[in-house]
């Protein structure tokens, strides 16, 4: 006997393509009369026989929902179960008349002839429902607190050409940007500190440039040098390093919400999301204008390419918009599709505009003037987007359950497959659809509970018969199988406006709204949708647009936030009404308006700025100082700042002299299978040790949410949900403990302790000075190295003992432990250790010797103190 569950699930087999048309779109003769027809007839139809298992107080199998009109329209797992107007082509109307080929609905009963002409008369009419009440779809609105929020906020306003201002003291600056600083200071009655000293400058630079700390061979040649242009020599040396790109391709991975999973009820991996990271890493190192940074992840599938190269690197852009959260688990398709919409409408208005578009989804903005249909233009956009992010949504799934291939893109189109191939995936296709049917009628029947020979569930036995046939037949089909694939969006097949969802609820269709772009920015030059296509290349081209001003705004107050500690704006993400005011306005409209001039390029900006003496002031402090602006809005000196976790990791492999500066190929995350992480399963173990293991740059981790390697989590690592333009900077206990404890630590502590060992031609004293210089980047005071000499002289046996215990080096790969030690010769600079053979120090997998303990121990504590944390 055949189940209901059974007769739903041949329901969503056959593939329905009927796409649904908007409500404007349903004939009526008189509306007011089809939707009294329809609460008199239809709907008392629809709860008797279906509201049991197809509503929202349902599980609602399949995904289909017939409690409302956009439910059956959207329809479940496979499509449409009615087209308005059409009732030949309503699949629910086959259902229910029990045609051939199509499930008998409801499963044990058929509908009256009079129930069947009701429904064929209400589809044939346009299927009416009733209107919800929903706010206005004005894109104009008229209220009064709108239009002057519009009028007067100062970041909607257009770029001003703003002059620097003359200043009392003209030989302090030195340029504009010092200008506008020192005349806001001298308004406030401030003077600036001096200047920082040439040793703590390198440091600073070096770190907020490529987020590694200078060698002692670079710090001494910059002391050296007595040239007027000394620090922009080394300026330009930084920004053209690889190190660049990745460690300001890393701020912007923090503002598109970069991981290598969906987070989420169910956590799925995204195996190819390494691709848009590297993506990130390469436009940074290559300057790439940002304005076509932008307009490639927004919409570059959608421009012009030379080549094919270009091409599949246009592609790769797009992962901005599909890298964010999902909640594969939603049961209704229809939501999982709205939920991505909003995250996809987040990431673009905060991370590119500074605005919280995503506030008017359910309700005109509170605050902003952002009406709820300006969402919705947007909304139209997306929802007229492909999502190939690679998973679909399905409730209480297993095993590759949420894995979409056809949600891929790949780097060829078409990739050949010869006939035994094909064969293959033929019977393949068999095989899994036998092994799926015997599963779900042992789930179905109490047979499914029963004993096999091997002490298992049938059930059990099923599933996993079944699961290891689709593991087989995806190894066939997959695209990532036969070449480079990558997660990003496409042109979807049916470009459309959507509808207001009344009070955000999915479901519940208000009136269409014409796609298009947010109204509180308006601007002569604005582009116009093709009604042909989603709109994205149109959006692109509008958030890029020289008259947008918003964009160059938001860029430059992060550039001056990364390397100021805090931005011209403090909220960063948010230029609107609920956020900060800016402190120097004219200087960021200066900034701003250069920026665009300079060809939106991010490295010309950033080397402006670093070269002002603003920037290169100390971060010395005096108390009238702090009376009169305690949080240095109006930057008298320079913010000490802590480093970031990756800073933090990155020094650490840096001073032991192992850091690898290539960049690995893909990511750890690649190998795992496309089913759901377990917690602490060992998906995750398998990623946590890849990390402890890797001496690659932090970028590179693993960084599947919710399995953040633990030197990153530790250090107030970026909310990876969501966009995050600044992180937090914490003080805890745990960071103290990671110090103490943590195995990575101590196992680059020993390194160096092994690397400092080996230079026998230094005496104690000089290898002391040389532990200081690669750890905290200067020289130390002579009390400082009596100090650490008295240490290493008292350090105990029991306390050497205690911590080698804790520090037991890993061993390495068979292949490197075969390599024989060879004692490294001295370097010519004694400062420059970088040469250094350091096969003893990696491949020891032997307990130190207590002076290397006690060196060890030194090394430590420079790692775990204060001043390695932070840059001055």
């Amino acid at each position: 006997m055949k189940t209901r569950a059974h007769w739903f699930t041949v329901l969503l087999a056959f593939p329905l393509w009927i796409t649904p048309i908007s409500w404007a779109a349903a004939p009526s003769s008189n509306p007011a009369e089809e939707v009294a027809y329809f609460e008199k007839h239809v709907r008392p139809l629809l709860v008797n026989n279906c509201y049991n298992c197809h509503s929202a107080n349902t599980k609602a199998a399949g995904g289909l929902r017939v409690d409302d009109r956009n439910g059956l329209l959207q329809g479940g797992n496979s499509g449409a179960a009615i087209v308005p107007g059409s009732p030949e082509e309503s699949y629910l109307l086959q259902a229910v008349r029990h045609e051939e080929d199509a499930p008998k609905m409801p499963p044990k009963k058929k509908l009256t002839d009079e129930d069947l002409a009701i429904l064929t008369r209400w589809i044939e009419r346009g299927a009416a429902w009733p209107q919800a009440e929903t706010a206005s779809v004005s894109r104009n609105k008229s209220h009064e607190k709108y239009e002057t929020l519009r009028n007067e906020h100062w970041s909607w306003q257009p770029l001003r050409e703003a002059k620097a201002p003359a200043v009392n003291d003209a030989a302090w600056p030195h340029g504009d940007i010092d200008r506008f600083v020192l005349a806001t200071l001298e308004e406030q009655g401030l003077n600036p500190v001096r200047d920082a000293d040439r040793t703590t400058l390198i440091r600073r630079v070096t770190f907020d440039l490529t987020g590694l700390p200078p060698t002692p061979a670079e710090t001494t040649a910059f002391l050296d040098d007595d040239s007027a242009n000394a620090f922009e020599t080394v300026v330009d040396r930084l920004l053209a390093t690889p190190q660049f790109g990745e460690r300001w391709g890393r701020h912007w991975l923090d503002v598109a919400r970069y991981g290598e999973s969906t987070g989420a009820s169910r956590n799925v991996p995204y195996p190819h999301a390494w691709r848009y990271r590297d993506y990130v890493i390469d436009a940074f190192n290559q300057d790439k204008p940002f304005n076509t940074f932008i307009r490639e992840q927004v919409a570059g599938d959608l421009l012009p390419a030379e080549g094919e190269q270009q091409r599949w690197e246009q592609n790769v852009a797009t992962g901005f918009l599909a890298l964010g959260v999902k909640d594969v688990n939603q049961r209704f398709k229809v939501r999982f599709v709205m939920d991505n919409v909003d995250e996809q409408i987040d990431a673009v208005s905060r991370g590119v505009l500074g605005l919280t578009a995503s506030c008017a989804r359910c309700h005109d903005h509170k605050f902003d003037p952002i009406p709820q249909a300006d969402y919705y233009a947007l909304a139209g956009i997306f929802t007229s987007t492909d999502l190939c992010a690679g998973v679909r949504n399905k409730m209480g799934g297993g095993g590759l359950d949420y894995y979409d291939t056809a949600m891929i893109l790949p780097q060829k189109e078409n990739p050949e497959i010869d006939a035994k191939l094909k064969a293959e995936i033929e019977e393949g296709k068999k095989g899994v659809a036998a092994a799926r049917s015997e599963f779900q009628r042992l789930r179905d029947s109490l047979e499914g509970s029963e004993i096999g020979p091997n002490g298992r569930p049938k059930r059990a036995m099923a599933r996993q018969k079944l699961n290891r046939l689709e593991r087989e037949l995806l190894a066939l089909t997959d695209p990532a199988s036969h070449g480079p694939v990558a997660l990003g969006v496409r042109e979807a097949k049916k470009v459309a406006d959507t509808e207001i969802r009344i009070r955000g609820e999915a479901e519940k269709l208000g009136p269409a709204v014409p796609r298009g772009f947010l109204s509180v920015v308006a601007f002569d030059g604005a582009p116009k949708i093709d009604p042909a296509q989603s709109g994205r290349r149109e959006l692109a081209d509008w958030l890029t647009h020289p008259n947008n001003p918003l964009t160059p705004r938001v860029l430059a107050n992060r550039v001056w936030q990364h390397l100021f500690g805090q931005g011209i704006v403090r909220t960063v993400d948010n230029l609107g009404i609920t956020g900060d005011k800016p402190s120097h306005p004219e200087l960021l409209d200066y900034l701003a308006s250069d920026f665009i001039k300079d060809n939106w390029s991010v490295k010309r900006l950033i080397r402006k700025v670093v070269l002002s003496r603003a920037y290169q002031l100390s971060s010395d402090t005096t108390q009238a100082h702090l009376n009169a602006d305690p949080s240095n809005r109006f930057v008298w000196r320079h913010a000490t700042r802590r480093l970031e976790a990756e800073e933090i990791r990155d020094a650490m492999l840096a001073a032991s002299g192992v850091l690898d500066p290539a960049r690995p190929d893909a990511s750890p995350a690649k190998e795992l299978p496309v089913i759901e992480i377990r917690n602490n399963g060992p998906e995750a173990n398998k990623l946590q040790e890849a990390a402890r293991a890797s001496l690659h740059r932090s970028v590179y981790l693993p960084l599947v949410r919710g399995v953040t390697p633990l030197s990153l989590a530790v250090f107030d690592f970026a909310e990876q949900g969501m966009v995050t333009g600044q992180r937090d900077t914490t003080t805890v206990s745990t960071q103290a403990l990671y110090f103490l404890n943590d195995p990575f630590v101590r196992r680059q502590s020993l390194v160096l302790a092994e690397r400092l060992l080996n230079r026998s031609d230094l005496a104690d004293h000089e290898k002391i000075e040389l532990v200081y210089r690669r750890t905290l980047g200067r020289a130390p005071s002579s009390h400082e190295i009596a100090r650490a000499t008295v240490y290493l002289a008292s350090f105990e046996d029991d306390a050497s003992e205690g911590w080698v215990a804790q520090a037991a080096p890993t061993p390495a790969p068979a292949a490197k432990a075969e390599a024989p030690a060879k004692k490294p010769e001295a370097p010519a600079n004694p400062d420059d250790v970088d040469q250094t053979d350091l096969t003893m120090a990696e491949e020891s997998v032997q307990p130190p010797t207590p002076r290397a303990a006690a060196w060890a121990s030194l090394c430590q504590a420079l790692f775990g103190s204060a001043e390695f944390r932070y840059v001055r």
